[in-house]
């Protein structure tokens, strides 16, 4: 008796089984082929973090620091700056440290010049730890490309 219980179980759980697969092999496949194909993500994918323009090429950036206090990694963020002749404000140093970095977002949100935005670049394996340390050359945006992010921003929302 015992065994006509673990042969009917048997056959239930191989069948059931089958109709997974049944269900599941004809279906389209939905994996790319990643290095040679890059699927197209929502404009509001959490990238690393990018530096915008003005239309001059400057950076909006107006050395408030309110991005430095509200990131809970501590030092991650450093900016140096000085003023010139007219009073407006020139950064020096702009440095993040991604490989530090968690993604969440607050220097973004607290900006009040929206100087900083997340960008859509996601790939940042690297070989090193220092190669994470993103100075103001890694990070500034072209004044034509943070447009366009804000425009694929709005389009999402």
């Amino acid at each position: 008796m015992e065994f006509i219980k673990k042969l009917k179980s048997a056959i239930i759980a191989i069948k059931n089984g089958m109709e997974m697969i049944a269900k599941h092999a004809f279906r389209p496949t939905i994996t790319i082929q990643y290095p040679e194909q890059k699927d197209q993500f929502n404009a509001r994918l959490r990238g690393h973090i990018a530096l915008t323009s003005n239309e001059d090429g400057s950076s909006k950036c107006i050395d408030c620091k309110s991005c430095v206090r509200v990131c809970p990694c501590g030092d991650l963020i450093k900016i140096k700056s000085h003023k010139d002749k007219e009073g407006n404000v020139i950064i020096d140093k702009f440095q993040i440290d991604l490989g530090r970095c968690i993604v969440c977002g607050n220097c973004v949100d607290i900006c009040p010049k929206n100087a900083l935005i997340m960008s859509n670049d996601y790939e940042l394996a690297k070989y090193s730890k220092e190669d994470l340390v993103f100075e103001i050359e890694d990070l500034k945006l072209s004044y034509e490309e943070t447009q366009n992010l804000l425009k694929d921003l709005e389009k999402d929302l």
